[in-house]
């Protein structure tokens, strides 16, 4: 057992003379190898990657881990001394290069940046090898986010350029992340949750999401079947509707829009949601709020009528793709009323015929208590929404897309699909003339 200790001890003292003394890392994996044949050290480092072969791991694992609890308690209270805590880094750098899943090391990992035993910038780039061979450590990421705010919290206020840096350099590990893993939700988590927070900081936020829908864009091209990165996108579809740091139209989009809808390209943008939706209720509302509702409404035509369409062309029938044209849809139909200042109610659950007088709730959730009587509804004429070229708009490009999809094909999951989302718009959604 000795003799396993001090060959533990060796290669982690390895490990860590290789992150102190180089900042170009690039990955770090574990190489298949049942014992140590050319009886030489299973560490392996060459172009700046690091490998580690898979014979030591159990020796070097259960020796860190021994140590690590043993002195747990006493780095909580406080009571090692500095070179005592400097030496457990290369103990938790082997642990969590292994298996990063467990919170404790992390904890300790924070414990030591506290005490400025670890520096911020080197224990990024030791997450960032941990995220190369783990890429859906959500400890990993959740640690990353804590080093980041400590960094956040010393920038000075008129410090524009630091915020930039870090969103790039965060943006490519998110990347790199979500390459390693399909529908990776914790890297893309991580990807919104960076946004938010350092992005904002950023000088030109409407430049870093403009970006980001392009990233976006490319990303659904390439990875049509990851939810995940639908979800991001709507995410950035909500950000341009809400935030106040967007204050311009985005030309491309729409451009875009009024082309394939042959609209008339106005002078001013906000005249395509007159001749749209007709005349609306955003006078007297601050310029970047106008814009923002531009925004939105080009961003969701765009998506319905090019990038959904060019998707299900060339990949029919993915389910993500259907779930992201409901969105598309709902958020159409929904923005439309507050357009208007109307309120919008979803309908009964998809699948029930009696759609009025039945299960009708609000937005929010909220709806009638149960036992409660309903009132009993009827159809009346066409609201202004109804009544308006977007929506008629609407009704024919679904009716069309349903109609391809389920001539095109004999498969019956996929007719499946094209039969739910009919049932969807009808008894959700509520369009009746489907």
């Amino acid at each position: 057992m000795e003799d396993d200790n001090s060959m533990s001890e060796r290669i982690l003292r390895t490990l860590e003379t290789i992150f102190n003394t180089d900042p170009e890392l690039k990955e770090f994996s574990i190489i298949p190898a049942d014992v140590n044949t050319k009886n030489k050290s299973p560490v392996l480092y060459e172009e700046h990657n690091i490998g580690l072969e898979s014979w030591c791991i159990k020796h070097i694992y259960r020796y860190a881990y021994l140590e690590l609890f043993e002195v747990r308690k006493l780095l909580a209270k406080k009571k090692l001394s500095f070179c005592k805590e400097r030496s457990l880094n290369h103990l938790l750098t082997g642990v969590l290069l292994i298996n990063p899943d467990v919170s404790t090391f992390w904890n300790m990992k924070r414990e030591l940046v506290e005490n400025e035993v670890l520096s911020v910038t080197n224990e990024l780039l030791f997450t960032k090898m941990v995220l190369t061979y783990k890429s859906k450590s959500n400890e990993a990421f959740a640690y990353r986010r804590w080093l980041l705010r400590r960094i956040l919290a010393k920038i000075q206020e008129n410090d524009m350029q630091t915020p930039q840096n870090l969103l790039e350099n965060e943006l490519s590990v998110c990347e790199m992340a979500a390459n390693k893993n399909s529908n990776n939700y914790h890297a893309w988590t991580h990807r919104i949750w960076c946004i938010d927070t350092i992005g904002s900081r950023v000088s030109n936020f409407s430049n870093v999401i403009f970006n980001e829908l392009e990233f976006s864009h490319r990303w659904l091209s390439e990875h049509v079947s990851e939810h995940t990165s639908y979800h991001f996108r709507q995410y950035l579809f909500n950000t341009v509707k809400k935030s106040k740091n967007i204050t311009n139209i985005y030309e491309f989009y729409y451009n875009q829009v009024v082309k394939i809808l042959r609209l008339v390209n106005e002078n001013d943008p906000s005249d395509i949601l007159t001749f749209l939706l007709g005349k609306e209720k955003l006078h007297g509302k601050p310029l970047e709020e106008s814009n923002n509702f531009v925004n939105f409404f080009c961003l969701l035509l765009f998506d319905l009528f090019n990038t959904v369409e060019i998707l299900n062309s060339v990949y029919p029938n993915h389910e993500s793709i259907w779930y992201h044209r409901r969105y598309l849809l709902y958020h159409l139909i929904k923005t439309s009323y507050e357009y208007h200042d109307l309120v919008f109610k979803i309908g009964g659950k998809v699948g029930e015929v009696p759609l009025y007088g039945t299960n009708i709730v609000n937005l929010d959730g909220s709806g009638f208590s149960e036992g409660e009587k309903q009132p009993k509804l009827f159809k009346s004429q066409p609201n202004k929404v109804e009544s308006s070229l977007l929506y008629q708009t609407l009704i024919k490009s679904e009716v069309e897309f349903i109609k391809k999809n389920s001539t095109q094909s004999s498969i019956f999951y996929e007719l499946e699909l094209a039969k739910r989302y009919e049932k969807w718009l009808k008894f959700v959604v509520r369009m009746e003339d489907i």
